[in-house]
């Protein structure tokens, strides 16, 4: 009985992973199918609105575009052999010879790749409408460059292989890819990368837009006069300077193209005033939609880039005042920091030094009220108060060498941090291992900022840390200087830990000669505290 469920949990695991293995092929093949299918209905359309209009939109061109800017360089070969044999199914394929069909399809295709490419390399990845300088680039390339060279080929081709004339067969071809480049394209890139995302915080607003757009269209299109044409030419501008300003580049393009599939139904049909104005110009709807998408565009993208400029400007604003409050918090800390040092060198000269001072002057009026016959009895107290003298003195050295270094400024930073880690292994019982290298002299500023890096590192890890072994390198790698402070103390988290005083201060010093501190640190495997310095950079 046991054995049924198990055979039938092997076989779902063995689909589950079967399906892992080949998830991207599947993916991979779901997209051809996809691209297929719009390819095909994109050229059935052309051909279809062509023959009723005698008006080129060349639609299949824009599918194949947006497919090469989406789709990984290295699968560009599927989509383009795909679109081969498009060209010859039974009821879409125009009545021309085959080679014919072969040289457009081979023009179509050369012009995908080349815009694809330039536009990959001169804007990047993903193709994005959200500046001035990237529309007009994709202008530039898509709309205007491309669009002459294929036209060029392409009329050549007639009248060398069809007889047809060559500039009405030049702007006839030109003006079909500009149309579709110009309207069509924006829109699918737009919708295939997902920037409909952007509407979402304004969808009721997008179908309400959507909605009244539509009957407007429909009543422009086909249901108004021939006598009304001025009023059906200017009737959808209202709701693309609507979508332009509060729906951006995809509101936009998506208007500019339902204003033209609309308009292209309305001709077909030969309904509304379009198709009245289309038998007087064959070029008409190219212009006309040419003319209304600039514009309109140009707007929707300038919105949008303004309205990133205002957010990055909030942000600039928001770390400003971060910034701000940090420093004032800084200074605040820095200030008490001060004060807390001089109340701990008050400390030690009035509990230390002071004292010791009280006591050998009462042991001297003492010895100077001693009547002379005790004098010379006295001379053991003598040495014992010589003994005292000097170790009031050298407390008093220990707190000028903790204020300000001797040795740092006539010996350099190498003796200097060598004396530093003696005389603190001495001070707090821990072993410190000093490793330096000969250091040529550096600046007094430098010497101070790695003499004070490594007094509060060393602080820091027999305090927080609990180490009973440090060890300081210093060393020179071409123009790096290195000073590593490691311990093998408790460690800590640095995610975790806000950073102290101490280490600000460390940050800061190191900032100011142009250096950086790293601090690598994890539960149980003590610190390391490392400060670089770019030799070149300071001396620059």
């Amino acid at each position: 009985m046991s054995a049924t469920p198990q055979k039938e949990s092997v076989r779902e695991l063995t689909f589950a992973g079967l399906l892992s293995r080949y998830r991207p092929f599947l993916l991979d093949l779901r997209n051809a199918a996809l691209f297929a299918l719009a390819y095909l209905a994109a050229y059935g359309s052309s051909r279809f609105f062509a023959q009723r209009t005698g008006t080129r939109l060349w639609l299949p061109d824009s599918v194949l575009l947006c497919a090469l800017l989406v789709a990984p360089r290295k699968k560009w070969w599927l989509y383009v052999l795909m679109t081969m044999p498009i060209r010859f199914v039974p009821g879409f394929r125009p009545q021309v010879a085959a080679w014919f069909l072969w040289l457009t399809w081979a023009n179509d295709v050369g012009k995908g790749l080349l815009a694809a490419s330039l536009l990959r390399y001169l804007s990047g990845i993903p193709i994005r409408f959200n500046s001035v300088r990237r529309y007009a680039t994709y202008l530039g390339i898509a709309v205007l460059l491309t669009p002459m060279l294929s036209a060029f080929f392409g009329a050549l081709t007639r009248h060398l292989g069809l007889g047809h004339a060559f500039w009405p067969a030049f702007g006839q071809w030109f003006l079909g890819d500009v149309l579709s480049a110009l309207v069509i394209t924006p829109t699918l890139l737009l919708w295939l990368s997902r920037e409909y995302r952007v509407l979402r915080p304004r969808l009721f607003e997008a179908i309400v837009w959507g909605i009244g757009f539509a009957l407007c269209l429909w009543y422009a299109v086909l249901f108004s006069r021939f006598d009304q044409t001025i009023v059906a030419i200017y009737a959808p501008f209202p709701f693309l300077v609507w979508a332009a300003l509060r729906l951006g580049a995809i509101g936009a393009s998506s208007g500019l193209s339902l204003t033209t599939l609309f308009v292209i139904f309305g001709i077909s049909r030969q309904q509304g005033p379009f198709s009245y104005l289309i038998a007087h110009h064959m070029h008409f709807l190219q212009l006309f939609l040419a003319i209304l998408a600039l514009p309109i565009m140009f707007v929707a993208i300038l919105f949008e880039e303004r309205h990133v400029v205002e957010a990055e400007l909030r942000e600039s604003q928001e770390e400003l005042n971060e910034n701000y409050n940090h420093a004032r918090d800084l200074a605040g800390r820095l200030i008490q920091a001060q004060e807390e040092e001089r109340r701990r060198i008050g400390r030690e000269l009035h509990d230390g030094v002071a004292q010791e001072i009280a006591l050998l002057n009462i042991e001297l009026d003492r010895l100077e009220s001693m009547p002379a016959e005790q004098l010379a009895e006295a001379h053991g107290q003598l040495s014992a108060l010589k003994r005292h003298a000097e170790e009031v003195a050298k407390s008093v050295r220990e707190v000028a060498r903790q204020v300000h270094s001797v040795s740092l400024q006539h010996l350099g930073i190498a003796k200097a941090l060598a004396g530093l880690c003696r005389t603190f292994s001495q001070q707090h019982h821990v072993e410190v291992k000093v490793e330096t290298e000969p250091i040529d002299e550096l600046p007094d500023d430098l010497n101070l900022c790695l003499f004070r890096v490594a007094q509060e590192a060393l602080s820091n890890s027999v305090t927080h840390g609990h180490a009973k072994l440090i060890t300081v390198k210093l060393a020179r790698d071409r123009d790096l200087l290195r000073l590593q402070i490691q311990d093998a103390g408790v460690g800590f988290d640095p995610a975790t830990v806000v950073e102290g005083l101490g280490m600000v201060s460390m940050r800061e010093r190191l900032r100011l000669v142009g250096g950086r501190l790293t601090v690598s640190s994890s539960p149980g495997n003590g610190a390391l505290i490392e400060a670089v310095v770019d030799l070149d950079k300071l001396q620059s």
